[in-house]
Order: C-alpha cells, then structure tokens, then sequence
C-alpha cells in the first residue's frame, strides 16, 4: 500500500534510504570519505524533516504489513515542473514490481498537483538505472561533472501531460523566445544549441534568443581562460543554433544573461565583436554593462526580477536606467511573477516575458515569450524597439496564475533609484500588490482574470 508518510515516520524513512541507496554506493564504490553528499551518507532526519515541515515535499512510502519498505517524495519546482527525489527500495523486497508502483504513483502525484514536467537526477554511470528510467518514459536530457562529487550527474525528464497545440487567435504573429540556454554556454543548460531551432519551428515560433549565462553567472566556459578563447567557448551554443536555424529558414538571435548578486540581466544587440572590445567585463559593475550596452544601440532588462532561490540573499530591483523587465517567466513560480508584474504596473514598465528554457523538454504550451505584429530582423531590431519603449505584446499560459493565494516575499528586497539603492519596506512593496488589486500574505485568493488586466494595463495585451 502506498500513502503519504506521517511526521513521526521522517527516522524511518531516513533509514530506508540510505540502506537502499548503499547498495549503489557499494557497486560504485562510494563512501563517506570520496561522496560525503551521496544519499546514502547526506540524508539525515533533520535534512528530511525540514523538507517535511518546512519546505512541504510531497513524501510517500510503500507499506507492507505497516513496515515501511519504499519511499518517493518531490520538489515542486515551479512552471509545472517537479523533481522526483530519493525513489528506494530496501534490497530485499526488490524485482517484484514495487518501484514501478511507486513511480506510477508519483506520475499521478505530479500530475494532481498541476505538474506537466517531471525531471530526476542519477548517477550517470549508474547504466541499469537509466535504462529502467529509460523503460518507463524519461527522456536523457544531459549530464555534468561537478567538482565535489565523484561522479557524474545525469538528468533525465518526463512529460507527465502532453503538449497542447497553441491558441489559434494568436495567428498571424511573429512569435518569439526571448530567454533561453544551451549546453554549451550555460552550466545549467542540458540541451545542444542545434537542438533547438527544429522544436522551436514546430511548435510554431518565428525565432529564437539564445541568452547563456554570461562571466558572472552560471556560465560553463573556463573563467580562466584567455578572454578571447571565453568569448569563443561562449558563443558555442549560441552558434550552433544559428547554423542549424540558417539550415532551415529558422531565426536565431544573439543575447546574454549576466549576474551581478542574485539579480541577473537580458542584453540584447550586442555581439562578439562588442564582448571582443571590452575584456574589462569581469571587472563590470552594473551600472558599467548598462552604460556599455546602451552606448553600443543595446537595450537592457532585468530577468525575474522577484526570483527566490536559496543562492539568493536579497532581491535588488532595478527601476532606473534599463528597458524594462521580465515580467512573466515560466520557470520562476506564479508567485514571483506577479509580485514582478505589479512592481512593473506601480513602476510603469515595460515588460517582455520568456521561459527560460535549460532543456528541450520544456518547450510545450506553457511556455512565454513575445509576439509582433512584424517580424524582428535582427539583434539590434529587437533592441531598437525596446530603446524605443514599442511595448511587445506577450504570451504565456493563462492557466499558470491560477488557484494563487496571496503573494509572499521571503526575501528582504533592495532598490535602485535615483541614483542610490536603498532598503525597501514591506508595507512599500505590498502597497504596489494592493495598487494592482493583488492580495498579500494570508489575505486569501487572487481576484481571477487580475493577471490578464495588470499585463492589458502595462500594454503587452
């Protein structure tokens, strides 16, 4: 019997994991001293009950006679993404059917909590593994080799729900992503740059921006390299796609994602002669890049400015000097979005919206991006109507925002206006979500159709 796990069984979950996951350990030769962070050695009660208590993972066991003998749990992601986490069997009870019951029965909590997406990580040179992955509908998304582990982590995701086709009305525009990373240039991209321009086109877009994470983020070149040789490695992805797009009639422009302290930027117009002509970049502070950017015809916005991550300290809003902002990006959570887009109504700003796509299958009907009535031409087209403030009309799925309860920021937030940055209060920040007519905290629901009217009011509909 599968049901969810109780509070006062966290210990005897722990047990279960890592007495399955040892099993792995033992063939791969891991131990506590070469793979301290492998399940069987890093789950402990405390780690499992803050995911319990504090973090409301999703956990399951499979029940024989009341002794728990298997175990799932997930990590809601957000943009209807799930990462199915610690999937176990105790040795003994294996090879009778129990973890294809217990992933039947996580594909349907998945599904239930309004996920299309799920992803998982492995050990990639765990082979059986995979193929029993493989067997039951995950796709290989690609791999990577992180210092402290000593192993390879592979990725793999499954769609849970099919892709639907998009709204007809939205024909006879010129469709657009407008934030997107490759495997190449982005060390959390898992998808080739040449995969794309061919799912792109198919699921009816006109082009595509590749933004890889550039020197400050979570960029995969060398820091170390000679900096030409990074700007080479860095446009990799970005060049691949556009070889494959050229092979086909499909338009793939050149953009860059760069991180400063957890608020990261979406360049447009530039190119590698401009990363070329200015190796003081690593050197760059904000203000630097936008005044380089600007004077090069390039236009700047700021990406999911409201994101909470656990590598974030502070969220820093920048309302001066730039275009505008992502005011809708799918791989963030509704909730962060629409604390974005009501920043962006208080504000005035213009907003774009994307899906931040790392890996191929995520590109479906919930992604977002822009739509034209003309098509764009180049780089610095799309720059040019952004400087010129041509607000671009959005898309995104309507459904994303739905059964929202009151925004919360967990984050202390920072701003940067009139030349300074300063502390923002909370009583401030919430009173731009009542302007919008939002609710915050525990004050209940989201009035339905609000989305749709703060993005008619900020001209992007």
């Amino acid at each position: 019997m599968i049901r969810e796990i109780k509070v006062n069984e966290i210990k005897e979950c722990v047990e279960v994991i890592r007495k399955s996951f040892q099993t792995v350990a033992d063939e791969l030769g891991f131990t506590p001293e070469n793979a301290p962070r492998f399940t069987a050695y890093a789950t402990d009660e405390e780690k499992l009950g803050a995911q319990f208590m504090d973090e409301n993972h999703p956990m399951f066991g499979y029940f024989s006679k009341e002794r728990l003998i298997g175990y799932y749990s997930l990590t809601l992601q957000g943009g209807k993404t799930c990462e199915l986490n610690n999937l176990c069997v105790l040795p003994e009870f294996r090879h009778n059917g129990i973890g294809a019951e217990l992933l039947d029965h996580a594909f349907e909590t998945g599904i239930s909590l309004g996920n299309k997406l799920m992803r998982i990580g492995i050990v990639e040179e765990n082979k059986v593994l995979r193929a029993w992955y493989e067997k039951h509908g995950f796709e290989h998304c690609g791999e990577m080799k992180l210092p402290f582990l000593p192993f390879t982590v592979g990725f793999m995701m499954k769609r849970l729900v099919e892709a639907k086709p998009w709204d007809e009305s939205e024909k006879g525009l010129f469709r657009y992503e407008t934030h997107l990373h490759t495997v190449e240039g982005s060390a959390c991209g898992l998808t080739p740059g040449r995969e794309y321009p061919a799912i792109f086109r198919k699921r009816g877009y006109d082009g595509i921006f590749i933004t890889d994470h550039f020197f400050h983020g979570n960029t995969r070149p060398s820091r170390e390299l000679p900096w030409p040789e990074y700007v080479d490695a860095y446009m990799k992805g970005y060049e691949e796609a556009k070889k494959a797009g050229d092979e086909i009639g499909f338009k793939v422009f050149f953009g860059i994602e760069e991180n400063f302290d957890g608020d990261e930027f979406l360049l447009y117009g530039i190119d590698r002669d401009f990363l070329l002509a200015h190796p003081e970049i690593p050197h760059w502070t904000r203000e630097d890049m936008i005044k380089a950017v600007h004077e090069a015809g390039g236009a700047v916005m700021q990406a999911h400015p409201f994101r909470d991550r656990d590598y974030i300290k502070k969220i820093h809003l920048y309302a001066e000097d730039i275009e505008g902002i992502e005011g809708i990006n799918t791989a963030n959570t509704a909730n962060d979005n629409l604390a974005a887009l009501c920043y962006a109504l208080h504000y005035g700003l213009m907003i774009q919206a994307g899906s931040d796509t790392h890996f191929k299958m995520n590109i479906g009907e919930d992604n977002a991006g822009v739509l034209f009535e003309e098509p764009i031409t180049s780089e610095l087209d799309y720059a040019g109507r952004l400087l010129r403030h041509e607000r671009p009309r959005i898309f995104f799925p309507e459904d994303f925002f739905g059964g929202m309860e009151g925004i919360k920021v967990k984050l202390p937030v920072e701003i940067r206006r009139n030349g300074a940055w300063e502390e923002l209060s909370e009583k401030e920040y919430v009173s731009w979500f009542h302007e919008a007519g939002a609710t915050a905290g525990e004050e209940g629901s989201q009035p339905e159709g609000l989305v749709s009217k703060i993005v008619k009011e900020l001209g992007a509909k």
